[in-house]
């Protein structure tokens, strides 16, 4: 699947107003649209051209059709599965971020001075920034990192740098190295939040979409056909909001849990 990083994401083509909907309305939005479209355009398409082929050539139209069918709807399925898997991994990535924190915290607890003490309570605010601050920029155009998630993070290193110094044995390196195993982590959020569908790939299902209207003009229309071909372009419309809901892991309903994060922020020191 093409994926563009650093770009616009596709869904911000689309009015803030729609992503403030619940995303079943969204859904449902989405299926009205393109089933009026579907049945319009062939209508338009017929008022000013008329139909342009025998019956013969219809025949063939309607073979034609039926395959550019089939693929637009194969397209949009393994797009739609793509970024579901993304979302997934997110998930699951936001999970593991979230255990190497308590992971760290737990480590730090067998330490009782003062200054692992401030660690402690520096991973704990890292988590709450996380969770509270980070969510939000991620989820703005375009997506950032949370400049007070930077100052926490920089600060641990700080001390951790400092630790790592002062201990005679190296203990001071395993807080170090978490900390850049988290910093590579939420770099990885970063860059899969920043990338989406190719807008190439959008332009490219759009005209296969029009073309594909246009053949209608070219059969006979009954009602129980419109009916049909309005189902048929609505669920193609609701696939195209799925996959754009799914491209937004950090807004709306359906979004990323930010929980795994409150929790480690509500640890306590045993």
């Amino acid at each position: 699947m093409l994926w563009v990083q650093g770009e616009r994401h596709s869904s911000s083509m689309i009015p803030n107003v729609v992503w403030s909907l619940p995303d079943l309305m969204i859904v449902a939005l989405f299926f009205v649209l393109f089933a009026t479209l579907g049945l319009l355009i062939p209508r338009l398409g017929y008022r000013l051209a008329g139909r342009m082929a025998n019956e013969p050539e219809t025949r063939l139209v309607d073979r034609t059709q039926r395959g550019l069918r089939a693929f637009l709807v194969f397209l949009l399925a393994l797009t739609l599965n793509d970024v579901r898997e993304k979302f997934v991994r997110m998930d699951g990535e936001a999970s593991r971020e979230a255990s190497e924190i308590k992971q760290l915290h737990r480590l730090l607890e067998i330490d009782g001075s003062i200054q692992a003490k401030r660690e402690r309570e520096l991973l704990r605010d890292y988590a709450g920034a996380i969770a509270e601050d980070e969510w939000k920029t991620m989820g703005a155009e375009p997506p950032v990192l949370s400049a007070r998630a930077d100052e926490i993070l920089a600060e641990l290193r700080g001390l951790a740098k400092k630790a790592a110094i002062n201990a005679p044995n190296g203990e001071g390196s395993v807080l170090w190295t978490g900390l850049n195993e988290l910093e590579d982590l939420r770099q990885a959020r970063l860059q899969k939040a920043q990338s989406s569908t190719a807008p190439l790939f959008w332009i490219v299902i759009g005209l296969m979409t029009f073309l594909e209207c246009l053949m209608t003009t070219e059969s006979k229309m009954s009602l129980r056909r419109k009916v049909t071909l309005g189902g048929y372009y609505g669920c193609l419309g609701m696939i195209v909001a799925l996959i754009l809901i799914f491209e937004r892991p950090f807004s709306g309903a359906t979004r990323l849990s930010a929980e795994p994060f409150r929790q480690v922020s509500t640890l306590m020191d045993r």
